[in-house]
């Protein structure tokens, strides 16, 4: 091939790239009730507030609370499209295709990180660059209104800046610009802060203090206005809110608080076994529990390998998945989103070692390189057999259609049964917000220590009773089991709860699918 047919193929192959992820992420995308999954129906809301100008709020909490839990980048994104498309919910069509787009965009990043930063050949960093997102992870990340494609469609032009910026006598010129998009990444997700800190420890490990100082001192003024309107408006969400619309700080602190070391540790465990399941439900050659951890275990350490591979010419990569994998083990929360926010980090490691025996093969003996060459054929084979599944059933939607089956029974309740300006406690309340405009507040609070300790159902109906006692609460209906049997408890209790107007009493209306629904009246006593 000439040269001038090599460079059209090297411009080429970049728009094919995301030509072909584009199209297979809007045909694997599918209007879905927003809000099934929690964060995604909030993070709709809280553009909603944007778009409408009324603020960063919680719409659907009384009183509109200033939000304070998520970072406002992905929300502002998502306002800039509601202006565009503001019928809801017929613009979650418009969000879903916006993150088909960046999944396109992540398709790039990936190709350019292993060609310039890696120094793949041009095939092979096409080639990974397909595979990782065209993997469900990504798929299934894309297909709902989550910050997730965002946050990766950001991590890969950074990192190719961080990594330029850490190994060259770069000007700080460099360093600032790299610190700003280190900071814009942490207001899209917060665990994007563990690049920040890798980018400052590969700075520091080759001591260069200067640019060290002036990447962490521009990255929290990129970050200042978000953490000053933390401060400004903390405690505002508080009592059975706080956990899930009060900051993330608050919300680990009184985890690790309460729990002790024993919290972490078990934290830590728990998300350990999580990982090894994520890792095996996509790359498993069976579905027998052993053989499912071996595979699990090899994928694991063939990543491990890559990255030792990697470190010589990716430091801050390297770097930055040490940090976050720990930050991911000790965070008290089931930890798919954040493995599959990373899924191309992952590919890029078992890539890196998979081309180790290909480039080096003087460094080791036949049986080596046989056993290499085995150990990827194996994990080909197995991440290509749940592909395959995984596409032929659309996995990636199934939860969804789940989710919106089980809680439809609760929204027609409130539809048919309650009146607008009614305030509802209910499961799923930023979907019942949604669809059907009531403001609503969670029956039960969420917590960090509930993670490892489950909360108790009496633990739950005293949560409720400050919730009814603070707000003006006139219907109580969750599909839950464990959630009714909390509600029952106090419906139960002798002692009247005060709410806003008066004592009042929970009166049961009839079962609501696997739960109950109540109203709250005044209480003779």
């Amino acid at each position: 091939m000439s040269t001038a047919s090599v460079g059209r193929v090297d411009r080429l192959l970049p728009i094919v790239l995301a030509a072909l992820v584009l199209g297979v992420a809007i045909w694997a995308a599918n209007p879905y009730p927003v809000g099934v999954f929690h964060d995604d129906g909030v993070y709709v809301i809280l553009g909603k507030s944007l778009a409408t100008g009324q603020g960063y709020r919680f719409l659907h909490l009384p009183g509109a609370p200033a939000a304070t839990h998520y970072p406002p980048l992905y929300p502002l994104f998502l306002a800039l499209l509601w202006k565009a498309a503001p019928s809801f919910p017929g613009n979650v069509q418009t969000f879903l295709f916006a993150n088909a787009l960046l999944l396109g965009v992540v398709a790039l990043g990936v190709d350019a990180f292993a060609q310039r930063v890696l120094g793949w050949p041009r095939v092979e960093s096409a080639v990974a660059a397909l595979i990782a997102t065209l993997s469900t992870p990504l798929i299934m990340l894309s297909s709902l209104v989550l910050s997730e494609p965002m946050f990766a469609a950001l991590l890969f032009p950074t990192l190719i800046a961080a990594e330029r910026c850490s190994k060259e006598d770069a000007s700080i010129k460099s360093v600032v610009i790299t610190s700003i998009a280190l900071g814009v990444l942490g207001l899209v997700r917060t665990h994007a802060l563990a690049l920040t800190i890798a980018f400052i420890g590969v700075l520091a490990l080759r001591t260069r203090w200067k640019p060290a100082l002036v990447a962490a001192s521009v990255v929290c003024a990129t970050i200042a206005p978000w953490e000053l309107w933390l401060a400004a408006n903390a405690g505002v969400a508080h009592g059975t809110l706080a956990g899930s619309y009060g900051t993330y700080s608050s919300w680990l602190a009184t985890g690790a608080i309460s729990g002790g070391v024993a919290f972490v540790t078990r934290t830590m465990a728990t998300n350990a076994k999580e990982v090894m399941a994520l890792v095996a439900d996509h790359f498993s050659l069976t579905d027998d529990s052993f053989a499912r951890n071996c595979m699990a275990s090899l994928v694991i350490v063939m990543a491990i390998v890559g990255g030792w591979r990697a470190w010589r010419r990716a430091p801050v990569l390297v770097l930055f998945a040490v940090v976050y994998s720990l930050v991911l083990l000790a965070w008290p929360f089931t930890p798919w989103r954040f493995v599959y926010a990373v899924w191309p980090v992952l590919i890029l490691f078992i890539g890196q070692a998979a081309m180790l025996v290909a480039e080096r093969p003087a460094r080791f003996g036949n049986l080596q390189r046989i056993a290499c060459a085995a150990a990827v054929s194996v994990i080909a084979i197995g991440a290509l057999r749940q592909e395959s599944r995984a596409y032929a059933q659309r996995s990636w939607r199934q939860p969804g259609v789940t989710a919106a089956a089980q809680i439809a029974p609760l929204v027609r309740w409130v539809v048919a049964e309650t009146k607008e300006n009614d305030v509802v406690a209910v499961d799923g309340e930023q979907l019942v917000y949604l669809f059907t405009g009531r403001h609503a507040l969670p029956v039960a609070p969420f917590t960090a220590a509930e993670y490892v300790h489950p909360r108790t159902a009496s633990e739950n109906a005293e949560s409720l009773r400050d919730l009814i006692r603070e707000y003006p609460v006139r219907y109580v209906a969750t599909i839950s089991p464990g959630n009714r049997a909390s509600v029952d408890l106090l419906s139960r209790d002798s002692m009247p709860t005060r709410g806003p107007n008066g004592a009042v009493k929970l009166v049961p209306l009839g079962a609501l699918a696997a739960g109950e629904a109540f109203r709250v009246e005044p209480s003779a006593r």
